[in-house]
């Protein structure tokens, strides 16, 4: 039941935004929202028992987290739009130039994003908490396009459901899966 709560209480904090751009252009607003949506309850289910959530830390967390994410996409915006520039073979000198101190910058305050972060996380959370939160975010990365590649061609599977099979992948765990039983302490 705590889970159940913190989940409910994630997903109301949980902005709608991220991820969106995992969805196919070609499917309508309505479907990239609940794609969207989809995508981000998974999150929160995830990183609610990667981190073993209260109910407490989750109302705390979740909105400090999202607030991190929201500005991080914003600085590997700039980043993508620097190496956008940098890969087009009609720029000039001086546009180089300037795309790569835009993508330097942007490099170097993602750093510190993160450190500023990672100090609000350490005041609501232990700090094993903390330093599990930026490799929980790699796992659901890596499951997450796992399981994109095992949905085929739309990428109809959300974490954690495969094609055809809503309690998992077809029986088979990705590699990035833990095996909760056997980490227990």
């Amino acid at each position: 039941m705590r889970r159940f709560i913190a989940i409910l209480l994630a997903l109301c904090a949980l902005s709608l935004t991220s991820f969106a751009q995992w969805m196919p252009q070609n499917d309508s607003e309505q479907a990239r929202r609940q794609g969207a949506e989809r995508i981000n309850a998974a999150k929160v289910a995830f990183f609610t028992q990667q981190l073993d959530l209260s109910v407490d830390e989750a109302q705390k967390f979740w909105p400090v987290y999202n607030e991190y994410n929201k500005e991080v996409e914003e600085v590997r915006n700039a980043i993508r739009m620097a190496t956008m520039t940098m890969n087009n073979p009609s720029k000039k000198a001086d546009e180089l130039r300037a795309a790569l101190k835009s993508y330097s910058d942007s490099q170097k305050k993602e750093a510190q994003v993160t450190e500023q972060y990672i100090n609000k996380l350490l005041k609501i959370l232990p700090v094993e908490k903390v330093a599990k939160v930026f490799t929980t975010e790699e796992m659901f990365r890596m499951q997450l396009l796992y399981q994109f590649r095992q949905g085929g061609p739309g990428g109809n599977a959300a974490p954690g459901q495969g094609a055809g099979n809503p309690g998992g992948n077809n029986g088979n765990r990705s590699p990035w899966q833990r095996n909760n039983n056997n980490n227990q302490k």
